[in-house]
């Protein structure tokens, strides 16, 4: 499921010491997950010189610098074994002094309110700004959880959730790895009748709750943990999964029996080439073209019978 990669640390008084490797593209999604899954408070991503601060997985550069926030009392000792592992071959892992700075908050300051597809706009609840006309105002603070709508893997599901759900016929929709709960969100303030969140970050979960009601639509999003089953209700008629690609296919068999025959599923969080990959773990449903954004694309299908 989703993971906290790239919230901020909390501001307490602890010092901070910085994890910096320099990784090829293709090792970043993995690279990112175990420096998360080692307890980093932070994950960012930049290229060369680039400090842009990315609150979530990936760009699509040839190599990149993946930085991993620690407590500077109690770094992972086999780190560097991690991350080799991870990235398929030797790294280096290059330890830095961070000075004192309110992580909770110096992240925000990379964001502000931006428009997605013809119909929503995605609002952080630190950045006022006036709402378009004609626009549908999803109001977010991610905290520690993934997602804030920048990544082109969120605007992707964004942009097909604004054009599937119509006030016509709303389906119900389940969001697979909710992270802070945006997908969900736009979903219920589309128009669906019912949406269901599942995360297995106690964080994403406190997130999304936190941001479903802070957008009026508490009480149409059911949030929980992942358990036996995706909840009452199931199959759905339409599931999204914003996750990475190795995820998406661990979770293959759950993602199927989470969709109705008939249904749609929505899958983002991958580049070009792992699309095969994930598309054949998947075989009860038929494909459509990939959608692109950069070298990310967005994956729909039909779940068929059998």
């Amino acid at each position: 499921m989703t993971g906290r990669l790239g919230a901020a640390a909390g501001s307490d008084d602890r010092a901070w010491i910085e994890a910096r490797v320099t990784v090829e593209r293709q090792a970043l999604d993995a690279v990112e997950e175990s420096l998360a899954q080692a307890g980093a408070s932070a994950v960012t991503v930049a290229e060369g010189g680039d400090d842009r601060l990315l609150v979530e997985p990936g760009a699509a550069w040839s190599h990149h610098r993946v930085t991993g926030l620690f407590p500077a009392d109690a770094p992972p000792p086999d780190l560097e074994a991690r991350l080799a592992r991870a990235a398929g071959g030797g790294v280096g892992v290059e330890w830095i002094p961070v000075a004192d700075t309110d992580w909770a908050n110096a992240w925000k300051d990379h964001f502000s309110a931006f428009p997605v597809g013809r119909r929503l706009w995605v609002r952080p609840s630190w950045a006022p700004a006036s709402l378009p006309s004609g626009r549908v105002e999803v109001v977010l603070d991610p905290g520690m959880a993934f997602g804030t709508g920048y990544h082109a893997t969120t605007r992707l599901c964004l942009r097909w959730l604004e054009g599937r759900i119509s006030a016509d016929s709303p389906p119900a929709v389940l969001d697979y790895g909710c992270g802070s709960g945006i997908l969900a969100i736009a979903a219920a303030k589309l128009g669906a009748p019912r949406v269901v969140a599942v995360d297995n970050d106690p964080a994403a979960l406190e997130a999304t709750r936190t941001n479903a009601a802070a957008n009026g639509v508490g009480e149409r999003i059911e949030v929980r943990a992942p358990g036996a089953g995706p909840g009452d209700g199931a199959p759905f008629p339409c599931v999204v999964a914003n996750i990475l690609s190795r995820t998406l296919i661990e979770l293959a068999g759950e993602l199927t029996e989470a969709t109705a025959v008939g249904g749609e599923l929505v899958l983002a969080g991958l580049l070009g080439p792992q699309a095969d990959a994930v598309r054949q773990a998947l075989p009860r449903f038929r494909w459509g073209p990939e959608v692109p954004e950069g070298e990310w694309v967005r994956l729909d299908g039909v779940r068929q019978e059998g």
